[in-house]
């Protein structure tokens, strides 16, 4: 025969109760459908809704590509007037196009900051182009931008503004401000709003909106997409911003051109008298001397002189030209960039420094649009602005000094061209001094005029570094909202909410729910499961033989057989943690279960601090165990019948004592236990509460089996760990567990019977019923 321990191991248990766990889990669940379903009806309208008041969202893209100046058809003008194209950077693009100025500006050349919309049934129906009128804010007031202002035309000569009459294209004082209305439809008396804004902040809200981005890594082509409400508004929007972009950078690349132009214009008109002043000179010495030609000792004189003055005028040129460059680098970083012109200046390191530093000024008031000063881009380029002047202004120095050693060399040579001229005839001599003079001046005209016409070129072939691919397109259908996802979301809270309110329930639960609650902590085995019973009547298994409890009494009464394996062991004590575990029900149930087999029983109510068999019984209170011990009756007066079974008696508590465990010590208890053994086949003990008092451990000396009583939903968790110290130290003679009112359907307990088959199963409720949680 198989032990206790091999009978109920708690690890076949745990194994066996985890194989339905997902099972029993759900059916647990859908004991709270209708809680369920009511959830998903309410989420379900109220994410109807939700999603008819908003407002549906369209997706609006266009795409630019951008050219890189370098590759342009103007290069080698632009390399030959010393002016290098900075290079493209997409990053900087990117940042000059979702600048704050860009985006402002289109706000008040489109006027988004006023909006217009009516009242729909559920949401707000924009209004854009398609307004009856509209308003333009001459001066805000301070409740401008407070709220939504009604606006009504009532005629063809003027609307109603916030019950105001205000005439068309006749500036007037609202409670908004000073406003100006111009009609745009046709007549019509359909009521709307118009809301104010500042540029600022809708030009802050399309902002956060405007997405731009290269299509690749490698690419130049850039996508703008944006979201609204209107499709047109947000097309008109991507391409204002697109036009003003390349409106932006055409104004930076024909910066420096236009301010070369500007000089070269200048100079001409400065040469321009000089010239005339020295051709009128050489007129005037002709007809005053008759001097026709020179003689050939003067014409070689001349020659030479000719080509030294050139050599003296382009020295001059340079030393100008490096002026102007050290004039740029003591003008500070902040203010407008004007790269000085290159002409006549030979040096290409000097040439190809200053553009480079023209060309990062020019990068550094771009990025200056949309970043801070103390940004670490922006401090990049200043180290690098600081470097290549400090270079530049070490090689302006060396080419200086080169410049002027070659100049006192050819003042040298010109002495002694001068004492040649000596030696040449006094008016000859005069003639060569004047010609000199209008040759190089008409040298250096004629130069001005070439590179005018050629920096006019470069201007012409001049473009912009966007262009447009695609215009703004918007989609067919809205992005947002997204319906099914929406919908989806709502059901999933209809079902997460109850669901998380069970959870939240079942954490804060510290009772015992299931059966692996109680094997987890203890090895003591459960004998037996009984289901929860509303019955009135305490003797269930007389009253409804053929219940589900009746049945499930008679297994733990089947069960006896293996705990009680000696003939004259015949004693079962019944304890619990606390009062209201069910050890009256269990005890007088099983006692009425071994009667009906023929045996003789009796149930001893000694639980002297809280007696409840008696009035669960329904009967009259007599003398009873109190009495006995303290020797005012015979324990033969003190035996009554239990009424509806046969072979079934009982033992009353009697008087309540005030000190139940000194009287359960008495002498006379062992007697009566000996007495009750040789005259009835069973007795059971309902002992008290093992938790509260110690009454039940001085009964255990004479039980030969002990039912301790967990029941579903009630006991505590923590209250396992005490009937563990009670099974580990052997306490109780045969510990044994019953799992008392154990409601089948609640949530997480996985064990459920059917005992149809034996011809009385549980009424089942109808759907109402259910609903309103009546049977």
């Amino acid at each position: 025969m198989n032990t206790e321990e091999e009978l109920y191991d708690p690890t076949i248990q745990t194994a066996a109760e985890s194989e339905g766990g997902i099972v029993d889990l759900i059916l647990g669940y859908l004991r709270y459908w209708k809680w369920f379903l009511l959830s998903l009806f309410v989420f379900s309208v109220i994410g109807y809704f939700y999603v008819k008041t908003q407002v549906p969202q369209y997706s609006i893209q266009t795409q630019i590509l951008l050219k890189d100046a370098k590759q342009a058809t103007n290069k080698m003008v632009l390399e030959e007037l010393g002016v290098t194209p900075p290079n493209l950077e997409v990053e900087n693009e990117i940042l000059i196009i979702k600048s704050s100025s860009l985006i402002e500006k289109v706000v008040k050349d489109l006027a988004l900051q006023t909006e217009y919309y009516a009242e729909g049934r559920l949401n707000k129906r924009l209004l854009y182009l398609n307004e009856p009128a509209k308003v333009e804010m001459i001066t805000p007031s301070r409740n401008t931008y407070t709220k939504p202002w009604p606006i009504q035309v009532i005629n063809n000569n003027e609307v109603l503004f916030n019950g105001q009459k205000v005439p068309f294209n006749k500036p007037t004082s609202t409670a908004a401000g000073v406003i100006l209305v111009k009609p745009v439809q046709a007549y019509t008396k359909e009521p709307y709003f118009v809301s104010f804004s500042s540029v600022e902040d809708v030009a802050r809200v399309y902002l956060s909106r405007l997405m731009v981005a290269p299509v690749s890594k490698q690419s130049n082509m850039l996508v703008l997409s944006t979201e609204d409400a209107i499709p047109k508004r947000g097309e008109d929007f991507l391409n204002a911003v697109v036009q003003a972009y390349i409106e932006a950078s055409l104004s930076d690349k024909t910066q420096t051109i236009a301010n070369t132009i500007a000089w070269i214009d200048e100079r001409i008109k400065v040469l321009q008298r000089e010239l005339g002043t020295e051709e009128r000179n050489v007129q005037q010495f002709k007809s005053q001397n008759n001097t026709v030609d020179l003689g050939t000792q003067a014409s070689q004189i001349y020659g030479r002189v000719t080509a030294n003055d050139a050599k003296v005028t382009d020295i001059n040129l340079q030393l100008t030209m490096l002026k102007q460059i050290e004039g740029f680098l003591a003008k500070p970083d902040n203010v407008d960039v004007v790269q000085p012109s290159m002409l006549g200046l030979s040096d290409g390191t000097i040439t190809s420094m200053v553009s480079q530093l023209g060309t990062l000024k020019l990068q550094k008031q771009s990025l200056l649009r949309t970043i801070p000063e103390t940004n670490p881009v922006v401090a990049s380029i200043n180290d690098q602005i600081l470097s290549l002047k400090r270079s530049l202004k070490e090689t302006l120095g060396t080419l200086r000094s080169n410049l002027l050693l070659s100049k006192r060399e050819v003042e040298k040579l010109n002495s002694k061209f001068e004492s040649d001229l000596q030696q040449v005839p006094v008016r000859e001599r005069e003639l060569v001094d004047v010609m000199r003079n209008q040759s190089i001046k008409n040298n250096l005209f004629n130069f001005l005029l070439q590179k005018r016409e050629e920096t006019g070129l470069a201007l012409a072939q001049n473009t912009a570094d966007g262009r447009v691919i695609n215009p703004a397109r918007a989609t067919g259908a809205p992005i947002k909202p997204v319906k099914s996802t929406l919908y989806m979301i709502f059901v999933c809270l209809g079902i997460g909410l109850p669901l998380g309110v069970i959870l939240l329930k079942d954490m804060l639960n510290n009772t015992v729910r299931r059966k692996s609650d109680i094997t987890r902590t203890t090895r003591a085995p459960i004998i037996a499961q009984i289901s929860h019973s509303d019955d009135a009547n305490a003797l269930t298994i007389t009253a409804k033989p053929r219940s589900v409890i009746a049945e499930q009494v008679r297994a733990l009464r089947t069960n006896l057989d293996f705990l009680i394996a000696n003939p004259d062991s015949k004693t079962i004590l019944f304890t619990s943690t606390v009062s209201g575990e069910g050890k009256s029900f269990i005890s007088l149930n099983l006692g009425a279960s071994l009667a009906s087999t023929g045996k003789k029983v009796i149930i001893l109510e000694l639980d002297l601090r809280k007696p409840k068999l008696l009035s669960t019984l329904g009967m009259e209170k007599k003398v009873g165990l109190s009495d006995y011990l303290i020797g005012k009756v015979e324990y033969k007066d003190i035996i009554r019948e239990v009424p509806q079974q046969e072979n079934f008696y009982m033992i009353e508590s009697g008087t309540i004592p005030p000190n139940p465990a000194e009287i359960l010590m008495n002498r006379n208890m062992p007697a009566m236990i000996a007495e009750l053994k040789r005259d009835y086949d069973y007795i059971l003990i309902d002992a008290p509460p093992i938790g509260l008092v110690t009454d039940a451990q001085i009964l255990g000396q004479y039980a030969d089996v002990t039912f301790f009583l967990i029941r579903h939903n009630f006991t505590r968790k923590t209250h396992i760990t005490l009937l563990n110290e009670l099974y580990v130290k052997k306490v109780f003679r045969n510990l044994n567990i019953i799992f008392n009112s154990i409601d089948a359907s609640s949530f997480g307990y996985g064990y459920q019977y059917d005992y149809s088959y034996y011809g009385e199963a549980e009424p089942k409720k109808g759907f109402w019923a259910k609903l309103i949680g009546k049977s």
